[in-house]
C-alpha cells in the first residue's frame, strides 16, 4: 500500500494534504467547541456548519467548471495560500459581536476549498500508474482517518491548554507548508493535463462557462451510475452533515463534556478509519466499489441511530470507533467509482 508514496509527486501531494489536515482537524475539534462556549447556542454553532457548506451547494459545481479550464497545480497552490490568509482573521474573534467573523472566514475557506478538491481529485489519476489508483484513493483515505486522529487529538488538548489562537496559526501554517510541497511536484511529460482551450472573454466568457457547466450536468443525467453516485452521496452528506452539527451540543449539554471529550470521539473515529484505510488498501483490487458504498452507507445508518438513542460514553466511543470504519467504505468506494467513470475532460 505504501509503495504508492515512491512515486514522487504522489507523495508530496500526500505528504502536504496530511500536513494540511492535521491543522483543520485541530481547528475542526476547537472552532466550533469556541463557538458554542461564546454563545451557548446549537443554533449558533449549526449556523457556522451552515456557512462552511452552502459554497459547496452554491459552488460547489460551478468550480468545477473553472478547474477544468486552469492548471490544477496552480489552482491548489493559489488556494492553499489564500486559505492559509482566511483563517488568520479568526484572530479577531474575541466576544459574541465577532461571530460573524466566524461565519465569513469560515464561508470563505470553503468557497476557496471547492476549487481546491476537485483539483486535486482531477490530478491524483495523473500521479500514479492506472491500476494503483485504488490504492492512492485508499491511502488518501487512511491520511484523513490518521490526521483525524492526531488532529482531534491535538485540538482537544491545545484548546485546552493554549487556546484558540494558538490553533489558528497552526492551521494557518498547515496550508503554506502544503502549498510548498505541491509547488515541488513535476507533471510527468508522458501524462500532461489537458491543455486549456481559448475561451471568449467578457459576457460571452460567462455564457461558455453555463454551457460548460450545463455539459456537466447533462453528463451526470445521461451516465446512469453517475446520476446514481450524485443521488445516493448527496443523502449521505446530508445526514453526515446533521450529525457533525449536532455532535457538539451532544457531548456538551447531553453527556456532560468538554472540548477534551469531543477529540476522545473524533480520535476513536480516526483510529476506525486508520484501520478502514490499511485494510481498504490491502484488498482494494479484490472488493467492488459498489459493494463498499453499499455496506458501509448502511452500516454507518445504524451506528448513527444507537449513538443518538444511547449517548453514554461507554456507548458512544466504541461506536465511533466502528462508524469511522464504514464511513471510510463508501467514502473510497464513491472517489473510485468518479475517477472510473468520467473523463479528464
Amino acid at each position: 500500500m505504501f509503495t504508492v508514496l515512491r512515486q514522487r509527486n504522489f507523495g508530496l501531494l500526500w505528504f502536504g494534504q496530511f500536513i494540511s489536515a492535521i491543522g483543520d482537524w485541530v481547528l475542526y475539534i476547537a472552532l466550533p467547541f469556541y463557538t458554542f462556549s461564546l454563545t451557548g447556542s446549537a443554533l449558533a454553532t449549526g449556523a457556522m456548519f451552515m456557512a462552511s457548506t452552502l459554497p459547496r451547494l452554491l459552488f460547489g459545481s460551478v468550480a468545477g467548471v473553472f478547474v477544468d479550464r486552469w492548471d490544477r497545480k496552480k489552482t491548489m497552490i493559489a488556494a492553499d495560500l489564500l486559505r492559509a490568509i482566511i483563517v488568520l482573521l479568526l484572530l479577531v474573534v474575541r466576544s459574541p459581536d465577532w461571530l460573524w467573523l466566524i461565519y465569513l472566514s469560515s464561508f470563505a475557506e470553503a468557497l476557496v476549498s471547492q476549487f481546491f478538491v476537485p483539483a486535486k481529485t482531477a490530478i491524483i489519476p495523473h500521479l500514479v500508474n492506472a491500476e494503483d489508483l485504488v490504492t492512492a484513493n485508499s491511502l488518501n483515505a487512511f491520511s484523513d482517518a490518521i490526521t483525524r486522529l492526531l488532529g482531534a487529538a491535538l485540538g482537544g488538548v491545545l484548546m485546552s491548554w493554549l487556546g484558540l489562537q494558538i490553533v489558528i496559526l497552526l492551521d494557518s501554517a498547515s496550508f503554506f507548508i502544503s502549498g510548498i510541497l505541491i509547488i515541488l511536484i513535476v507533471l510527468p511529460a508522458t501524462a500532461p493535463l489537458p491543455p486549456a482551450p481559448t475561451h471568449p472573454r467578457g459576457g460571452a466568457q460567462w455564457l461558455s462557462v453555463w454551457k460548460e457547466w450545463l455539459d456537466g450536468l447533462r453528463l451526470v443525467k445521461q451516465e446512469r451510475l453517475i446520476a446514481s453516485l450524485f443521488v445516493v452521496m448527496g443523502v449521505a452528506y446530508l445526514g453526515d452533515s446533521m450529525f457533525s452539527v449536532l455532535i457538539v451540543p451532544l457531548v456538551k449539554n447531553i453527556m456532560g463534556g468538554d472540548a477534551l471529550q469531543l477529540s476522545w470521539l473524533m480520535m476513536a473515529h480516526g483510529i476506525g478509519g486508520l484501520t478502514g484505510g490499511l485494510i481498504l488498501g490491502q484488498i482494494g483490487k479484490s472488493v467492488s466499489p459498489h459493494r463498499l458504498i453499499i455496506l458501509g452507507l448502511g452500516l454507518t445508518g445504524i451506528i448513527a441511530l444507537i449513538i443518538v438513542n444511547f449517548p453514554l460514553l461507554t456507548v458512544v466511543l466504541p461506536l465511533m470507533l466502528f462508524i469511522g470504519f464504514v464511513i471510510m467504505a463508501w467514502s473510497v468506494g464513491s472517489q473510485t467509482l468518479l475517477q472510473m467513470n468520467v473523463q479528464d475532460q
